[in-house]
């Protein structure tokens, strides 16, 4: 176990939990202790299970899977939207709009509209029409913006999951769980560890502590490649046409030496 990443994790308060009557019993393998009424995580266990989720979304994306970031907290919002954009994701930041993926096919046509509406205002699309018109459609693109600034991209249900404070994110897990896609979270001692597929301990009420989780899986998925993909498919397609080739140009050589012999002998 490294000293210096535990030192890290204490330095950016990782380790301070909610007020100790406000818990999930569920998360008592990762509370350490209480200090005037807070609980204190255990920062063994969160060493142990950020390398554990570092490792399964750095396999996610060597494979080409896209994340989406659920931070709608104000706290984690700056951050963990640096965070996708920087690694090629998605993320929700603003609000969380109902149905985002279990009515995806109705919410891609929204998302859709607004990027109409975004290349209409940057185009100059907006300023010949009338003044009430366009005072509407910039109202719309203001809404949309809140809903699906990270979400321009989008163009089908996102691979995984990754939400700032389960607790705090609950309609977002319970629409990618009934999906079964799967889910990681950064959970308070008031977290659910039973409705995500694996999570980080961790406080989740400090700008500092999020802003270091960001940053650390920032520098694990900006590090990854995803992997080529193989080009046997087509060196066999490009065999197949060399010998059907090959084949026409033997028959057409037997037809000819075929209708010369048939020549001579009528000589």
């Amino acid at each position: 176990m490294d000293k210096k990443v535990l030192n890290e994790m204490f330095e950016n308060l990782l380790h301070i939990g909610n007020k100790s009557n406000f818990w999930n019993p569920k998360m008592r393998k990762n509370i350490y202790g209480v200090t005037n009424g807070i609980h204190v995580i255990n920062l063994v266990e969160t060493y142990n299970h950020l390398e554990s989720v570092k490792e399964k979304l750095a396999d996610f994306a060597k494979n080409g899977k896209k994340i989406l970031f659920v931070a709608t907290k104000l706290q984690a919002r700056d951050a963990f939207s640096k965070l996708a954009t920087e690694t090629g994701n998605f993320y929700v930041t603003e609000k969380w709009v109902p149905g985002l993926l279990t009515n995806f096919k109705t919410i891609r046509r929204r998302i859709a509209t607004y990027v109409k509406l975004l290349n209409d205002s940057k185009s100059g699309a907006l300023d010949i029409l009338p003044k009430k018109e366009k005072a509407a459609k910039l109202r719309e693109l203001e809404k949309l913006d809140k809903a699906f600034k990270g979400l321009k991209e989008m163009k089908k249900l996102p691979d995984v999951v990754f939400v700032v404070d389960g607790a705090f994110e609950k309609q977002s897990i319970k629409e990618a769980n009934s999906l079964k896609i799967p889910v990681f979270a950064i959970l308070n001692t008031n977290g659910d560890p039973d409705l995500v597929d694996d999570f980080i301990p961790a406080n989740t009420n400090s700008v500092k502590s999020l802003d270091y989780l960001a940053w650390v899986l920032k520098e694990v998925l900006a590090k990854v490649k995803p992997a080529k993909k193989s080009n046997n498919v087509k060196k066999i397609s490009e065999k197949k046409v060399v010998k059907k080739t090959t084949t026409k140009k033997s028959t057409a050589k037997k037809t000819t030496t075929k209708k010369e012999s048939a020549k001579k002998e009528e000589k």
